[in-house]
């Protein structure tokens, strides 16, 4: 297992930004699997005509994900928490690459310009995007990095998401004082419509489909 961590991050855009890099954040590392994320795991381990070996994992969380699909597959995970790095670390699994970065970054471009996934996973496209600008910047990202006939998985209920992480010193009996992040409310406008998907659908030549949980963007 190979694992960078990133200490410093630029952006293309002037927002005001939380440093979630100078300390060991404790975010979703020791929480339950959400239920966006069992249900890009069941569509991948149902349908085995995807022909995969390069998965982006956005957000690793406790990486539940990467220890419950084919070891065989390549797994590049992305976090703004040590602590879920930590995690990850812990479980020594192969072929599985972790990074510190924010998706919305310039070193999250410098990092995948020169990879190609066979899918990209990320339940928050939009959730967490300090600005539209950023977000479309990273949207440019991550489609140019999708192989041929690759996708782009979403959920459909993470696309209702708007919300924001906030550093924040706390206290609990197993863990003492600890650094971690909290959600709060955001921006409405994070709240991913279909339009807008559809246009990014048209503007970058891929295929868009849903079922009642998720959505596909296809080369």
């Amino acid at each position: 297992m190979k694992t960078l961590i990133l200490k410093k991050m630029n952006y293309i855009c002037n927002c005001q930004k939380e440093n979630f890099f100078d300390k060991e954040y404790s975010y979703w590392e020791d929480r339950n699997v959400t239920s966006d994320e069992l249900d890009i795991i069941n569509f991948i381990t149902s349908f085995k005509t995807i022909k995969l070996k390069s998965i982006l994992h956005i957000g690793i969380g406790n990486s539940y994900l990467c220890r419950n699909i084919d070891n065989n597959y390549r797994v590049t995970g992305i976090t703004i928490s040590k602590k879920e790095i930590n995690k990850a670390n812990s479980l020594k699994l192969p072929n599985y690459n972790t990074y510190l970065c924010d998706k919305y970054s310039i070193e999250f471009n410098s990092l995948i310009k020169n990879k190609k996934f066979d899918l990209i996973i990320d339940t928050n496209l939009k959730s967490y995007s300090c600005c539209q600008e950023s977000f479309e910047f990273m949207m440019k990202n991550l489609i140019e990095s999708i192989n041929d006939n690759g996708m782009l998985i979403t959920s459909i209920n993470g696309m209702t998401w708007f919300k924001k992480l906030k550093p924040k010193l706390s206290f609990s009996l197993k863990k003492l004082f600890h650094f971690k992040l909290k959600e709060i409310n955001g921006n409405q406008l994070n709240i991913l419509t279909i339009n807008e998907l559809n246009n990014l659908s048209q503007n970058y030549k891929l295929k868009m489909s849903f079922n009642d949980k998720l959505c596909y963007l296809k080369k």
